[in-house]
């Protein structure tokens, strides 16, 4: 196995993993502290291999994700599309900053993709409305140190 395959199948396995946290069942009480885990990765992969991850693939993989949950066809694909394409541009910068700093860059993008899912599906803004926001940011470091050593295990670039 060549080393451009390994690595998208790391890729891929990754998001699988990504995909799975998310249909995770929690109880409703903590529901709304799920963290964008399909997003966090969708940015990881982005940043490290933007050859390999780029706006069609987050399309593909937010259509994915409007299947499994049931919502309206594209609302996910287009956010995780605009959300990438912003990544995808800056991707450089990104990459140099502290990962304390990248975190409170993936704040104001998963801010960016709550206010989209609110202005896109028919939803009432509450107290809640910025957790998974923060929950990202918050998991942004583990993730980031996660994704990280699998990239270097597998020689992923």
């Amino acid at each position: 196995m060549n080393k451009e395959t390994q690595g998208g199948s790391i890729i891929v396995v990754s998001i699988l993993a990504s995909i799975i946290l998310m249909l995770i069942p929690l109880p409703d009480s903590i529901r709304q502290l799920r963290p964008e885990w399909v997003v966090l990765a969708l940015i990881y992969w982005t940043m490290a291999a933007p050859q390999q991850v780029s706006v069609g693939y987050a399309w593909a993989v937010g259509l994915i994700m409007d299947l499994i949950m049931g919502g309206a066809l594209g609302v996910f694909a287009f956010c995780y599309a605009l959300i990438i394409y912003i990544v995808s541009v800056v991707h450089l910068q990104l990459r140099q900053y502290p990962v304390w700093q990248q975190a409170v860059s993936i704040f104001s993008l998963m801010l960016l993709m709550q206010l989209l899912l609110l202005l896109i599906t028919p939803r009432t803004i509450d107290w809640s409305f910025g957790l998974p926001a923060l929950t990202s940011t918050l998991i942004w470091p583990l993730n980031y140190a996660f994704l990280r050593s699998l990239r270097r295990t597998f020689h992923v670039s």
